[in-house]
């Protein structure tokens, strides 16, 4: 087993910081010469995986979209050895390859960050311990782009955690389920005691579950990895609608296929554990195999869909490292709709946008038809109209018509390069 370049690999690849603030700043480059000094000024506060005796006040990682790496003038050969989807970005693939309907479409998202129109090149990510520590960070950092000239501030998004509770804005604890990176010994096994899987799932350069190594970009590519960037806004007021008081808590967990508190239904089938979730592995130590027609967890509940959990390599080829924060405040218990934007804004990560982030969003999420259901996309994530069967003796339980609660408000591809490939991409030599 290859072990892990951990200083040449940002940190957020390889750990989530569980820091309670965090802020993602969005530029576009004006000039080469520009952007390629602000390169050069960010190379050493960027985060690496390198272990570290005790967490530090602030972490910081940086990515670029391919609109980006062009107007870094990267040369021809570099740029054609990104792939197809990367390339694209997700507003071309966002309805044929993500299966996006309705309101998620381009033409509906924000304008600002410019994401439907190419108009990012780089996403800055900052997190912090403090409030005051994360202000710090934007003022020095503003400084150094001010600094370099050439590039413009195009979009900026504030994340904060609920209060420290650890859970979106529906309620629900997240994240709950991670994998483990083959290589990395900081874990032995994932968060459900999985045995890891091959780094060539979520880094470049390295052999994946078949033995293959991905097609790299030249020296830019090892030790790198793609993140998906999806800012969703949440219906708070109406997703409390739609459950009700009678067996709320009961429908949400048949929903999601977790209760609120992130027992597993598979492992607490008739009331909530909140006890289950104080031991990871254990939370997430099941699968759906004495489930089959989806008496116990709906076979169309959210996380059912997400992962099937079936144990083949095909699933496990289509793993994602999630980091993701809420952003908004919070809706007060039991008010109406406040007018206020909240939401999630998720980070997903993987070697593969296509096969691994595409597939999973339009063939498991989006996909009115999921493992013999029909007109049944994700009953939290799918749009309006869509129908929810709960299987049940002697009959099946079926919601018809969902309103939709998840509204997806912008989104883009980036490249996350390694430690080595940045300074190589701060410098003229990323045009020879």
């Amino acid at each position: 087993m290859t072990e892990l370049d951990r200083h040449d690999i940002q940190g957020l690849v390889l750990r989530g910081y569980r820091m309670p603030l965090a802020a993602y700043l969005f530029y576009r480059f004006d000039t080469a010469a520009g952007a390629r000094r602000w390169l050069a000024s960010m190379i050493d506060p960027v985060t690496t995986a390198a272990e570290w005796e005790a967490t530090p006040a602030w972490c910081a990682n940086l990515a670029l979209t391919y609109p980006g790496l062009r107007a870094l003038d990267l040369s021809a050969e570099r740029l054609a050895g990104f792939p197809e989807a990367f390339r694209q970005g997700m507003a071309a693939r966002s309805v044929t390859k993500l299966g996006d309907a309705a309101d998620d479409r381009p033409e509906h998202w924000e304008a600002a960050p410019p994401f439907a129109t190419g108009g990012v090149h780089a996403m800055l990510m900052v997190w912090a311990q403090s409030q005051a520590e994360l202000d710090a960070r934007l003022a020095e950092f503003g400084a150094q782009a001010d600094e370099a000239g050439g590039i413009t501030l195009v979009g900026f998004q504030p994340v904060a955690a609920l209060g420290g509770s650890g859970r979106e804005h529906f309620g629900y604890r997240d994240p709950i389920s991670q994998p483990a990176i083959a290589g990395d010994r900081s874990a032995d096994v994932g968060s459900d005691g999985e045995e890891p899987i091959a780094a060539g799932e979520f880094l470049l350069g390295y052999p994946d579950e078949r033995g293959r190594t991905t097609t790299l970009p030249p020296e830019v590519g090892r030790n790198g990895t793609y993140a998906v960037y999806r800012k969703m806004h949440q219906d708070v007021a109406r997703f409390r609608a739609f459950l009700g008081s009678y067996d709320a808590e009961q429908l949400a967990a048949k929903l999601m296929g977790r209760w609120r508190s992130g027992a597993p239904l598979a492992l607490a089938a008739r009331a909530d554990d909140p006890g289950l979730t104080a031991d990871g592995l254990r939370a997430n130590a099941f699968d759906y195999t004495e489930d089959p027609v989806g008496y116990i967890c709906p076979r169309g509940a959210h996380v059912r869909r997400a992962r099937p959990r079936d144990g083949s390599p095909t699933v496990r080829r289509r793993r994602l490292i999630r980091r993701g924060m809420p952003y908004g405040q919070p809706l007060a218990d039991a008010a109406g709709d406040d007018g206020v934007d909240r939401g999630l804004v998720g980070i997903f990560l993987n070697a593969d946008i296509e096969r691994q982030y595409e597939f999973v969003q339009r063939q498991w999420l989006n996909a009115p038809s999921f493992d013999g259901l029909w007109n049944a996309p994700d009953p939290i994530l799918g749009p309006a109209g869509r129908d929810f069967t709960w299987q049940r003796r002697p009959v099946p339980r079926r919601r018809v018509g969902l309103p939709r609660f998840v509204t997806v408000r912008g989104g883009e591809y980036f490249f996350v390069p390694g430690i080595s490939a940045l300074q190589i991409l701060s410098t003229t030599e990323a045009r020879a």
